[in-house]
């Protein structure tokens, strides 16, 4: 074939040089060798590309137009070759997300959706894991990333924020409270609320504590059944009039026959969603996660303050 790769790629060098000699520099060959690939390319395509009447070499006016049409050419090339490189390197390439129970009601599916449409050759494997089994498998490197609920960070790991949710309370509609459009945290006041277990979760179990605690009161407290499971959870509460659970509003993504979701009214009423790697840095996988997160985080305001949040 006359027009070769390695002719057309010549030829830019010299268009764009005006100069065999600076081209063949650019080249890294000789002038000689430069001069004639050229001249069998001009010979194959029988059009003149460059003038050479003068010392000074000038395209043609066929070289112009042949020039902007190889440009095109190389350019798809080199694109569709990265791109081949790019799905050979990563077709078997995965990303280990570890996830606390409550990050699958809402935050989870985004950010699987945004990676999978931003990054459809990366295989996204997802694990269930209590906080302090999702930071160990962090760390030993078992999975690649963790989302975790109100995480205070520990050694050899980072935590970045990426979300404070709004709270509210789950209840049966038997319960005194169910009738509410909204509470405050002051209503707890002698409620008993079930909370999750702190070794599942240190931050979500004190959560509520410390709010009510700022408050200056601390209400009647019964750990949660069914650790890894949210329909022991929620059925237990449709049974029990006498109990409420603070978890993430998002919960109510997910219904239970007679359990209603009334939001909590405070300012500081929120729930915190960090991600979290290794100190060494996320890994190239790692991090495309990472940023389908923060696009998903920005893109719904997630860090912006609530409307109509008040204290």
């Amino acid at each position: 074939m006359t027009a070769t790769l390695r002719r057309l790629r010549y030829f830019v060098a010299v268009a764009e040089e005006l100069s065999f000699t600076r081209a063949a520099a650019r080249l890294h060959v000789s002038q000689p060798s430069l001069s004639e690939q050229i001249r069998q390319l001009e010979q194959g395509l029988g059009v003149v590309l460059l003038s050479r009447a003068t010392r000074q070499i000038e395209l043609t006016a066929a070289g112009r137009a042949y020039l902007a049409d190889v440009r095109t050419i190389l350019g798809d090339i080199d694109r569709a070759q990265e791109r081949a490189t790019r799905i050979q390197t990563a077709v078997t390439s995965t990303v280990r997300i570890a996830y606390t129970p409550s990050v699958a009601y809402e935050a989870l599916p985004l950010v699987l959706d945004e990676l999978a449409a931003a990054r459809p050759e990366l295989d996204a494997v997802v694990q269930q894991r209590p906080t302090g089994r999702a930071m160990e498998d962090v760390l030993v490197g078992d999975v690649d990333l963790a989302l975790a609920r109100e995480f205070d960070g520990a050694a050899g790991l980072i935590a970045e924020t990426v979300r404070r949710e709004p709270l509210a309370a789950f209840m049966s509609t038997g319960h005194p409270l169910a009738d509410r459009t909204s509470i405050r945290i002051d209503d707890l006041r002698g409620r008993t609320v079930v909370v999750v277990p702190a070794a599942m979760s240190p931050g979500f179990n004190h959560l509520v504590g410390r709010l009510c605690a700022a408050r200056g009161f601390s209400p009647p407290q019964t750990p949660m059944p069914g650790v890894l499971d949210r329909e022991p959870l929620l059925a237990n509460l449709a049974r029990r009039a006498d109990r409420l659970f603070i978890g993430p509003a998002s919960m109510a993504n997910v219904g239970w026959a007679g359990i209603v979701a009334i939001p909590l009214a405070d300012a500081d009423a929120t729930i915190g969603l960090s991600a979290v790697w290794r100190d060494d840095g996320p890994s190239p996988a790692a991090q495309a996660a990472l940023d389908a997160l923060r696009r998903v985080s920005a893109a719904r305001g997630w860090l912006a303050p609530e409307p109509g949040a008040h204290g």
